[in-house]
């Protein structure tokens, strides 16, 4: 090969280089377009005072123009500050949407058919021990048991009863019957335990448009779920999050409600 060839050769490559360069970029200018497009609206729907994080996937995203399909987008929110709850994280997840490649480059979604679709909202040690009256509860899996879903799944609870000086710990059965959530606690008798650590609500009382499908345990925060099939979307479906929270009347929620669980547990003694 003379040394004409290999400059050829070289400047090939640097063409092809150059080319599938700023193919990327353009993809990657569009798809970031969409996601801009979908944060703002789903901010605006949701009354956020934050603008919640978005992602869609699919590479490259402009390929969807041909495919007529999205396989996955999510729209987040972390530490949103909710009522009774305090800080909560929440997200919106679709499957599947069948989008027109005008709705590719616009990034509104509005009227597509979606296969899957979910919203969740994720309850950390925090905000669960706002529901107790306990501040400083963490949340583990119990030994031995995998983090499982549907409607049941087990936690291994930590914290101080209010009164108390050292920390207990209890083992809980997560359960969804109905609309209702229980939470149980089964490897103890202590009456003050159970007492502290048993709780039942509404699942229709959270941030979510219907009553939970799904409870699982998953990194340190219990996580209930909605999940919908072949749904065509609406823009308020984009939020992850449907109640304006006040931080103020959250503390003053938990701080009832440690009173409350130091009468519960402190009664007959």
């Amino acid at each position: 090969m003379t040394v004409l060839q290999i400059n050829r050769h070289i400047v090939r490559l640097g063409v092809v280089a150059l080319v599938g360069g700023i193919a990327w970029l353009s993809d990657s200018a569009v798809a970031m377009h969409a996601e801009h497009t979908v944060a703002q609206e789903s901010k605006a729907v949701s009354r956020l005072e934050n603008t919640p994080d978005v992602y869609i996937g699919g590479i490259p995203y402009t390929l969807a123009a041909l495919t007529k399909e999205i396989p996955y987008l999510e729209v987040q929110s972390l530490d949103v500050e909710v009522p009774k709850l305090g800080m909560v994280n929440a997200s919106t997840t679709m499957r599947d949407i069948t989008i027109t490649p005008q709705q590719v480059f616009s990034g509104k979604f509005e009227g597509a058919p979606v296969s899957t679709y979910t919203r969740g909202i994720s309850l950390d040690g925090v905000a669960l021990g706002r529901l107790l009256g306990i501040t400083d509860l963490s949340i583990a899996n119990p030994d031995n048991i995998s983090p499982i879903g549907g409607t049941a799944a087990e936690a291994e609870l930590t914290g101080t009863l209010p009164g108390d000086t050292k920390k207990s710990t209890v083992k809980v059965a997560l359960r969804l019957v109905g609309e209702q959530f229980h939470m149980n606690v089964y490897d103890t008798e202590d009456p003050r335990l159970i007492k502290a650590f048993t709780l039942q609500f509404d699942t229709r009382e959270l941030p979510l448009p219907a009553q939970a499908t799904s409870v699982k345990l998953h990194g340190g925060s219990i996580t209930f779920e909605v999940q919908r099939r072949n749904i065509k979307l609406k823009s308020t479906q984009l939020s992850p999050l449907e109640i304006e929270g006040s931080e103020e009347k959250a503390v003053k929620d938990a701080e009832q409600k440690a009173e409350d669980t130091a009468e519960k547990v402190n009664e007959g003694s």
